[in-house]
């Protein structure tokens, strides 16, 4: 029996990856590493994440993102927010943004090696945990169940895209070992290495694929071809993104001790300070 003949959307996605390459092959002509990350981040956007992220979302390159309590992350290469996001700086391909409105962040690698991974590990948990409490909550009190419990806003999600990389079952184990020591919520929810494969979290009941890590839940390692890799993300990102939902951001929650200005002179009510009746009789 013939094997089935590719869907669309795969061919698509094939000849997506195809110019994905030849874009990272060509941003290899800059000298500074700096300017070669900043090209690949964009290129990363524009030619797929713009394309395919689900119309309930908006995806912004490099920002920073703040809390209620204080805590300003590093730099992070793509943010992908609600669309009613405010930016509290906005300026060019830069903005800083508060943690209530992010449902993920992308860390992006041109290569992926066991030491970049651990550090993308760390600055992702790091985010993970920043407080989401500065909502007007919803009153009928939507919930997701994620990481083994149920949550009153969409928590972050954690992912690591790099167009190479090292052996992907070596990133695997790089993984496992990290996350040992994380609870579910602050691991890293997926890894996608273009020219290797990817690596996911399988279920501790029926050991299939989950989109984030439950408690005890394994690590799954695939070998893909970039062709074959791009569909599977295009399915992960639409399973984290496509129901995402956020009660109204409470943004004075951000301002608590601010000065707004000094009363100069205040005018009571007219009518608190008339005799006559308010219905207009005499």
């Amino acid at each position: 029996m013939s094997d089935p003949s590719p869907s669309a959307l795969a061919k698509i996605l094939a000849s997506v990856a195809d110019r994905m390459l030849a874009d990272f092959k060509a941003s290899g002509i800059a000298k500074h590493r700096g300017s070669k990350g900043t090209v690949r981040e964009a290129q990363l956007l524009s030619t797929f994440l713009r394309k395919y992220l689900p119309r309930t979302v908006i995806a912004e390159h490099s920002g920073e993102v703040i809390a209620t309590n204080g805590e300003v992350s590093g730099q992070c290469d793509i943010l992908i927010m609600d669309p009613s996001t405010p930016p509290f700086w906005d300026e060019e391909d830069y903005r800083i943004v508060p943690v209530e409105c992010l449902y993920g962040v992308i860390e992006v690698k041109s290569f992926l090696d066991r030491e970049e991974l651990r550090s993308a590990c760390e600055k992702i948990a790091r985010l993970k945990a920043f407080p989401k409490t500065a909502y007007h909550w919803d009153k009928i009190g939507q919930t997701r169940w994620v990481y083994g419990k149920s949550w009153h806003y969409v928590p972050t999600v954690g992912i690591i895209f790099a167009y190479d990389g090292a052996n992907i079952d070596s990133l695997a184990e790089v993984l496992r070992d990290v996350c040992e020591t994380q609870p579910p919520h602050l691991r890293v929810d997926s890894i996608w290495v273009l020219n290797k494969g990817f690596i996911n979290w399988s279920s501790p009941n029926n050991g299939n694929v989950d989109v984030s890590p439950e408690p005890k839940a394994g690590v799954v390692a695939f070998e893909a071809t970039p062709q074959e890799m791009l569909m599977p993300l295009v399915a992960h990102l639409n399973m984290h993104f496509v129901t995402a939902w956020m009660s109204a951001l409470k943004i004075t929650d951000y301002m608590p001790n601010d000065t707004w200005g000094r009363v100069v002179r205040a005018w009571p009510s007219p009518a608190a300070t008339s005799d006559e009746d308010p219905m207009g009789a005499p």
